[in-house]
């Protein structure tokens, strides 16, 4: 503790002995120097991908947000949905191989084979391992989505740039023959 204290107490030391004027100029410099240098990176993005959304609005594309809050949400509702599903219908087997009245659930008592109990419960169990892997991709897409959108953020999409398609004839002066063609025209 005391060792602590002493560290702390020598950086506090070290630390007023520079100027503060010297400090903030520096650090004006600074900042100065990394705004006038900051790009848009895809690294950022894709971290920032991490929450949902994030990436998307980093990337300023804002139209996005609600097409992966509405698919992380509906995945996470089916999610929820089929788990209750299972764990109600997992409840029921039990209680029913157990042989306690008590647990059943009334709402399930028209079903009359334990078999059918256990189809249903693998049947919920299923979608719901369906829905964690599609809120799973969701995700990833999400994250996939901003990492390529800050790639192409700087992407040139003008009016200089076009592909054009001209009819053109080929003159051949040794067999003096005409060959009509097709030309790719690139203008950049």
């Amino acid at each position: 503790m005391k060792k602590t204290l002493l560290i702390f107490y020598i950086l506090f030391i070290f630390n007023f002995q520079f100027p503060i004027s010297n400090c903030v100029a520096q650090i004006d410099t600074a900042t100065t120097k990394s705004v006038q240098t900051k790009k848009h990176s895809p690294k950022t993005a894709s971290w920032l991908a991490v929450v949902p959304g994030a990436g998307q609005i980093y990337n300023k594309k804002y139209w996005k947000l609600p097409i992966v809050y509405a698919g992380l949400g509906a995945t996470g509702f089916l999610i929820y949905y089929y788990g209750d599903k299972t764990s109600m219908y997992r409840k029921e087997y039990v209680a029913r191989v157990n042989g306690i009245e008590e647990d059943r659930n009334p709402k399930l008592a028209e079903i009359v084979s334990e078999e059918t109990i256990l189809a249903q419960r693998n049947y919920y169990r299923r979608n719901m391992e369906i829905c964690v892997a599609a809120c799973v991709i969701v995700y990833a897409l999400s994250i996939l989505d901003a990492s390529v959108d800050a790639h192409l953020f700087y992407y040139d999409v003008s009016d200089n740039l076009s592909l054009g398609v001209k009819p053109k004839i080929n003159y051949n002066p040794i067999n003096r023959v005409a060959t009509p063609s097709v030309a790719l025209l690139f203008k950049f």
